[in-house]
């Protein structure tokens, strides 16, 4: 378990990046379940996906954040294959 003075000083960090007075808190929840969906995040996921409603976020709304997620998943395998592909031309 994480000690207590790290686990505080994550949730301070985490909440001044979340309250960041920039960004609105919908968009920010936006951002934050598509960052979840990225790296596979099921707990994140999960919590965000409640938030993101709480918020008001519609469901057509998550579906486009869902979209955008695997659109950059799907483009970050194209560009790591391509950069395998490239090292065995050079072989």
């Amino acid at each position: 378990m994480l000690p207590e003075h790290l686990k505080k000083s994550f949730v301070d960090f985490h909440n001044t990046m979340v309250a960041n007075g920039i960004l609105d808190p919908k968009t920010t929840v936006m951002i934050q379940l598509g960052a979840a969906m990225a790296i596979g995040c099921y707990p994140c996921m999960t919590a965000l996906t409640r938030a993101a409603e709480e918020k008001g976020v519609s469901e057509a709304e998550m579906g486009a954040v869902h979209g955008v997620a695997m659109a950059v998943a799907a483009g970050a395998v194209f560009n790591q294959y391509r950069e395998i592909c490239k090292a065995l031309e050079q072989e």
